[in-house]
């Protein structure tokens, strides 16, 4: 009985090591990798592209005369437009630099200025009067243009996940913004064609969001909608006919829409 069962042992510890050959290998699963986490702590300088167009930048023209048949008195008739609807839109684009805070793991400051140019951005309008016997005919033109456009702004951020900033934006707008009228009466007496622009530096401000993605380190993309306003402009032209004088102000208020969208690169 006794050499039965040592016999027994033996055969079993040979056969363990057969039937651990023939057994398949435990299965080996990798975890997969965490999603890159970047900071948006840092200084950045980028490039933006887009879309700008006007927002109600109508016309408003207003006449003064000091004797009968003026300016102001072929305003009160109809004869020119008391105001003129000049809309634009065109592209825009230029370059952005900033610097981010991240405050905390969800929330995001920071400080951004961009300078763009303009192309498209303007408008002008012609309205001719074609006379009558009693009045003698006469056309006035009215154009409007914004050819830069420049913002400092601050914006706070909320961090929807690690690599996606959701933002709120505000601050200084300034824009090289132009305004010209004409006014011609070929048949008045003395003849009439005066002109006059105004082009000059115009500071306002802005308001808008965005939302910002990082997908690699140094590098972001991000699309934004800015609301812009600029204040108002105006010029004035002049017509004599002796003894009388007489003057027509034109004045418009630069208001913008902007959409757009950026690549930052962070430089540090």
């Amino acid at each position: 009985m006794k050499r039965l069962f040592v016999a027994g042992v033996a055969f079993g510890a040979l056969m363990v090591p057969a039937l651990a050959a023939d057994m398949a290998p435990a299965p080996y699963y990798k975890a997969p990798l965490p999603a890159p986490v970047y900071s948006w702590t840092g200084v950045y300088i980028g490039v933006n592209a887009g879309w700008a167009g006007s927002s109600d930048n109508t016309i408003t023209n207003t006449g003064t005369d000091n004797g009968p048949g003026g300016l102001g008195s072929a305003l009160a008739l109809g004869l020119i437009p008391s105001s003129v609807g000049l809309s634009h839109s065109g592209f825009i684009g230029g370059g952005q630099i900033g610097y981010n805070w991240q405050v905390s793991p969800a929330w995001v400051l920071g400080v951004e200025a961009d300078f763009d140019g303009l192309s498209g951005t303007n408008g002008s309008f012609t309205s001719a009067f074609p006379g009558t016997p009693a009045i003698v005919p006469m056309s006035s033109t009215f154009s409007h243009e914004l050819d830069t456009l420049g913002t400092l702004r601050g914006r706070l951020g909320f961090l929807s996940s690690p690599n996606w900033l959701w933002y709120a934006t505000g601050g200084l707008a300034y824009g090289e913004t132009k305004i010209g009228s004409s006014w011609s009466c070929p048949t008045c007496a003395p003849p009439g064609n005066p002109t006059a622009s105004s082009s000059n530096t115009s500071v306002g401000w802005t308001l808008g969001g965005g939302v910002e993605w990082k997908f690699a380190a140094a590098w972001s993309v991000k699309v934004e909608y800015l609301y812009v306003d600029l204040g108002s402009q105006s010029d004035t032209i002049g017509y004599t006919y002796a003894p009388f004088t007489s003057s027509m102000t034109s004045t418009v208020n630069e208001r913008d829409n902007i959409v757009r969208v950026g690549l930052n690169y962070k430089i540090w």
